[in-house]
């Protein structure tokens, strides 16, 4: 299982198991809070490819799961040079 990744919340005491893709993209939102186009992008810089339609599928079936298990939640972006 070189490619599988366990992580474990601490709140709820359950346990995860992702796969490298998913734990890249679940690092890049610990990074920093992202909106999808810069998560799309961040993704197209690391893999050195454009994101077709069915790997941006997957990125969102992605954070969707990510949501159920709650080990993401939304928040506001604010643009840059405003309050």
């Amino acid at each position: 299982m070189d490619d599988a990744h366990v992580i474990y919340d601490a709140r709820s005491g359950h346990s995860q198991v992702l796969n490298d893709f998913a734990r890249e993209i679940l690092a890049l939102i610990e990074d920093e809070p992202r909106d999808l186009a810069g998560l799309f992008k961040e993704l197209e810089h690391i893999l050195e490819i454009s994101l077709e339609a069915d790997l941006k599928e997957q990125v969102l079936t992605t954070l969707v799961a990510f949501d159920k298990m709650g080990l993401i939640e939304p928040t506001v972006l604010q643009e840059e040079g405003k309050p």
